[in-house]
């Protein structure tokens, strides 16, 4: 008897939704209140928002935040739309240092010594942002469709051969 798979929601993106709701809500408290933490990426003052912190931390980091959210419900297309969601956040923390001064007069340079910079880099952008792309593309191929393979039984092949007469 062949099995059949649904092709509805799964619970198993669960946990990657709570994952990447955790790392986009990581990339929302780093850009408020890491600077209380001496963690702060462009200054050192916490709750002050400019439109650099807006394009680059804080709005990647909600988009991811409500991915992971909608990844959690029980819904193929709202999950499937959080995991895109999700990705887009993630890719956006990638790419957003390196396209930023395309679209605006200013550079993205944190402050610190370099040992300090790099970590700033790793723990604002690159490290959360690489995590968010990676669980989002797991979890969305959990949303792919699957085929469904019936178990058959073959005939044995005949091993003598008939031969009827009068040919």
């Amino acid at each position: 008897m062949a099995r059949r798979r649904s092709t509805t929601w799964t619970p198993k993106t669960i946990p990657f939704g709570f994952l990447i709701a955790l790392l986009g809500g990581w990339v929302i408290a780093a850009a408020l209140v890491g600077p209380l933490f001496n963690f702060g990426f462009f200054n050192d003052t916490s709750w002050q928002f400019s439109t650099k912190q807006w394009e680059t931390q804080l709005i990647p980091g909600i988009v991811a935040l409500v991915g992971g959210f909608m990844l959690m419900t029980p819904s193929r297309g709202g999950g499937a739309l959080g995991a895109l969601l999700a990705f887009a956040g993630g890719g956006w923390l990638i790419v957003c240092p390196i396209l930023y001064p395309l679209w605006s007069s200013g550079t993205i340079h944190p402050y610190g010594s370099q040992g300090m910079q790099a970590l700033r880099w790793i723990g604002h952008f690159y490290g959360p942002g690489g995590l968010i792309l990676y669980f989002a593309g797991y979890a969305l191929g959990l949303f792919s469709r699957r085929t469904v393979v019936q178990d058959t039984q073959v005939a044995e092949p005949q091993t003598q051969r008939t031969v009827s007469p009068g040919t």
